[in-house]
């Protein structure tokens, strides 16, 4: 959540209501209060008088809320690329991405987009598990020279590295909302 947006609300107002108190235009306020950018100028001025705090104070609260969010998205970004390591260790697509989630919980914003990848992966392995159990029963019985265990492992293996390119492309592009499941493990 932005800083003016806390603000705002704590006061009790609209950001109508907000403009209309500074002088700003109201798109001003929602540009601001949707981006991560920090005020300058009479717009800082006009938000730190009507707030009743100095402009140097405010524009400090605003570069602390966008150093943590930075913070925040590299996070998630190690979580997305700790998938990776299952190429090398069995379930490891689960137990580091859940570690450094775990780890970082208290963020809300870590807590929520990072236990999205954490949940998708749990899902992914315990789909690949049942699908590799029930293999020998069924498909092995009418392909018997074919390995279809190992083309089971490279088809999920490709699908699960698609799927972690997929997700560092819409973290790259700020868009955090993937990977919801209508149910969560975590």
């Amino acid at each position: 959540m932005s800083i003016l947006k806390t603000i705002r609300e704590e006061k009790g107002y609209t950001q109508k209501d907000l403009a209309d108190k500074t002088g700003l235009s109201l798109r001003t306020i929602q540009r601001l209060e949707s981006s991560e950018k920090v005020p300058k100028g009479y717009t800082l001025t006009a938000l730190a008088k009507e707030f009743d705090v100095e402009p140097e104070t405010l524009k400090e609260k605003f570069v602390k809320v966008k150093d943590s969010r930075v913070a925040e998205i590299a996070t998630v970004k190690i979580i997305n690329l700790s998938i990776l390591s299952f190429l090398g260790i069995p379930f490891g697509n689960v137990i580091f991405p859940f570690i450094t989630w775990k780890k970082n919980k208290d963020s809300e914003f870590v807590s929520e987009v990072g236990g999205r990848i954490v949940n998708f992966q749990l899902l992914f392995s315990i789909v690949l598990c049942v699908i590799l159990i029930l293999t020998p029963f069924t498909i092995q019985k009418y392909f018997p020279k074919v390995s279809v265990v190992l083309i089971i492992f490279l088809i999920a293996y490709g699908f699960n590295l698609l799927i972690v390119v997929r997700t560092a492309i819409q973290i790259k592009n700020h868009n955090f909302d993937f990977l919801k499941l209508s149910f969560r493990f975590v």
